[in-house]
C-alpha cells in the first residue's frame, strides 16, 4: 500500500535488526525495507525505496574509506543529502547528552532500546507526521521534555547533573585549553586521573576527540544554567 511508512533500520547487529524488522513489520502502517548491514550503501538504499523514516544505531560503525562513521556522522550524511527523510536514534545508551546531539544533528526522534516495540512503532508515527517524539525513558530523566517538544526549550536538560563535579572541573579546563599536565597540577592530580576523567567525558557525550568536546559543550550550553 502507497500509504505506509516506509522503514528501514540501520545497526550493525544482525540479530538486533532482525528481530527489530520483524516486530515492525507486524504494524499494517509500517513497510520494513530491509538492508544488509555489511553492504550498505545508503544512498542507494535511500533513494531508490523513497524511505520515510530510518531508525539509526547512534554506536555503529561504518567504515568509509580509512575513517569509522558513528550513528551521529550518518545522521547528518543522511540530512544534508535528503532533507525530507525522519531519522530517529535507537540506542541503549540513553543518558541525555548522547540524545541531545543526536537531536542537534538533525533527528526527530529518540527511543531507548530499553523501550518496546509498540513505542518504536508509536514514535515512527510521530516523527513521519513531523513531531518530535522522545521516549518516556528519557522524558523521566528530563525535566523540561514537554518545552522540548513543543520547541519551546532547544535543549534537554538532565534532572540528575550528567557530569560528576570532578568531571566538570577538568571539562571547564579542557574548555579553557589547558593541557593535561596543566589540569592535573591546577586540580592537584594525577595527569593519569585527567585521562580518565576525559575519557569518561567523552563517552557520556559521544565524541572522539578535543576539539568535537569543546564545539559540542558550547553547542550545547553546557556551561550556561
Amino acid at each position: 500500500m502507497d500509504d505506509k511508512i516506509k522503514v528501514t533500520y540501520i545497526d550493525d547487529h544482525k540479530i538486533v535488526r532482525e528481530g527489530v524488522n520483524f516486530l515492525l513489520s507486524q504494524y499494517p502502517f509500517i513497510e520494513v525495507i530491509q538492508n544488509e548491514y555489511n553492504d550498505l550503501k545508503i544512498d542507494d538504499l535511500l533513494f531508490r525505496n523513497k524511505i520515510d523514516v530510518v531508525i539509526l544505531d547512534l554506536q555503529l560503525e561504518i567504515f568509509k574509506g580509512k575513517k569509522i562513521l558513528n550513528g551521529y556522522d550518518i545522521c547528518e550524511a543522511i540530512l544534508a543529502k535528503y532533507p525530507d527523510i525522519k531519522v530517529l536514534g535507537h540506542s541503549m545508551y540513553d543518558n541525555v547528552e548522547s540524545v541531545n546531539k543526536i537531536f542537534y544533528k538533525g533527528a526527530m526522534g529518540f527511543v531507548s532500546k530499553k523501550s518496546g516495540h509498540e513505542e518504536l512503532a508509536n514514535a515512527i508515527k510521530h516523527v513521519h507526521n513531523g513531531n518530535i517524539y522522545i521516549c518516556k525513558e528519557i522524558i523521566k530523566k528530563t525535566k523540561n521534555s514537554a518545552k522540548f517538544i513543543e520547541q519551546t526549550d532547544d535543549v534537554l536538560k538532565a534532572i540528575i547533573e550528567p557530569f560528576t563535579k570532578a568531571e566538570r572541573s577538568v571539562l571547564e579546563k579542557i574548555a579553557k585549553g589547558f593541557s593535561t599536565k596543566q589540569i592535573a597540577q591546577q586540580l592537584d592530580i594525577s595527569e593519569k586521573t585527567v585521562e580518565t576523567h576525559r575519557k569518561h567525558l567523552f563517552d557520556k557525550t559521544g565524541v572522539k576527540n578535543v576539539a568535537e568536546l569543546i564545539s559540542y559543550i558550547y553547542s550545547r550550553r553546557i556551561f550556561i544554567d
